[in-house]
């Protein structure tokens, strides 16, 4: 869905599928899941929380993971342990 020039206020707002240009969101909790594309373009955030689920949360925790594991020094032969 298509959103243009709108406020949101105090709201739950689901990322993934829709396209949000100008728009602004205020105190409003902002969801990715990663299942599909979204396009947001010359926004505006106040005070949002922005939450991570499904397989985005999924990607961020490798990421992490893969982060620390390389901290503690290069991989031997098997690679990281995850």
């Amino acid at each position: 869905m298509e959103h243009r020039d709108k406020t949101f206020e105090n709201q739950e707002i689901l990322l993934d599928g829709n396209v949000f240009t100008g728009c602004t969101f205020r105190n409003c909790r902002i969801v990715v899941r990663g299942e599909a594309g979204a396009i947001v373009g010359a926004c505006t955030f106040e005070n949002a929380k922005w939450v991570l689920k499904g397989p985005a949360a999924s990607t961020l925790q490798f990421l992490s993971q893969l982060y620390k594991a390389s901290q503690s020094g290069p991989p031997d032969r098997r690679g990281f342990l995850l």
